[in-house]
């Protein structure tokens, strides 16, 4: 009788392990909870500085800019956001060398500003004029404005860019100069979404944020942008032109509820020191500017539901320097 019942008792067991190996309760043990997965997520850089001059130092800038698209393609990004300076003369033919990189190695949409350098072929071809300028960066990035936006999974875009550099050089240098016709536009298109989260770019900084923005290279009108901006609660503003390192503790401040994020640059970041350094230029502040052509940087963003996440991008060796975390509340 013994022998009879061992069978069976030995195919029960078998029964009952194969079922708790199915069961919910069991499995949901094993199983690790799936990782959160951002909204968009977009790298943004500025101060590419491509010529059309195939030689050193020149060719760095187009090089540079190749990689870093490259570098940022492994993180299948839904876009890119190049933030002024492209070019470093402006010419049709640096401006074309930009866009023919950006379509060959970005792998993703690529949306661009207007820097100052993007008028610098006026001091080259005296038959060069702003308007020039700006209709053949237009052009040759198919924009529809100067300045416009955009709208990714949820994301709120706006792009600005300079309006004016020969025509008011004399008066304020290399700051950026927006007409009136651009901040209504600016306004109203900023609060037509206000409960989105925002992203702004403008190749200048603002006064008193980042970059070291008292020395006249900022954004002519930066009170009124500022008051602007400061009426939205989501906002991150992104600027480049000082070239100052991404890794420097000034370039991300809070002004006014609104988060500002220096970007370096592809081409040469800037560190800043206490010291002097060959080569470094002295601030009128006392601090040294150095600059490092071996250098490489951008910035990369992630917008989840709660939660806004900006990465130091290090392109040079390939690594993250730090993140901040914005609550989106």
């Amino acid at each position: 009788m013994k022998k009879r019942l061992f069978p069976l008792t030995f195919a029960i067991v078998i029964s009952l392990l194969f079922c708790l190996a199915l069961s919910p309760a069991h499995s949901s043990e094993r199983e690790d909870t799936p990782a959160e997965k951002p909204l968009p997520t977009f790298g943004v850089m500025s101060d590419v500085h491509v010529v059309s001059r195939w030689e050193p130092p020149h060719v760095d800038g187009a090089l540079k800019f190749a990689h870093a698209l490259r570098d940022l393609r492994h993180f299948h990004p839904d876009f890119e956001v190049v933030n002024g300076d492209l070019t470093t003369t402006g010419s049709p033919q640096a401006m074309s060398l930009a866009r023919q990189i950006a379509d060959d190695h970005a792998g993703t949409p690529v949306y661009v500003t207007m820097g100052n350098h993007e008028y610098y072929q006026t001091w080259i071809d005296p038959k060069w004029s702003d308007e020039s300028a700006k209709d053949a960066f237009r052009r040759t990035f198919d924009l529809p404005g100067l300045y416009y936006e955009k709208w990714v999974r949820g994301v709120h875009l706006i792009f600005l860019s300079p309006e004016q550099y020969s025509v008011k050089q004399k008066q304020i240098g290399e700051a950026a100069w927006l007409s009136d016709a651009q901040l209504a536009w600016f306004k109203k298109t900023l609060r037509s979404a206000p409960d989105a989260p925002t992203f702004v770019f403008l190749h200048q900084p603002l006064d008193g944020t980042v970059g070291k923005t008292d020395l006249g290279v900022s954004a002519v009108q930066t009170r009124e942008l500022l008051r602007i901006a400061s009426l939205h609660p989501r906002l991150v503003w992104f600027s480049g032109h000082s070239h100052v390192s991404a890794r420097e503790k000034t370039e991300h401040i809070v002004k006014n509820g609104v988060h500002f994020f220096g970007l370096g640059s592809v081409y040469e970041p800037v560190a800043l020191s206490t010291k002097p350094a060959p080569g470094a230029q002295k601030r009128g502040d006392g601090v040294y500017m150095v600059a490092h052509g071996e250098w490489s940087e951008s910035r990369f963003v992630e917008v989840y539901r709660d939660r806004i996440v900006v990465k130091t991008r290090l392109h040079q060796d390939g690594t993250w320097a730090e993140h901040v975390e914005i609550p989106l509340r």
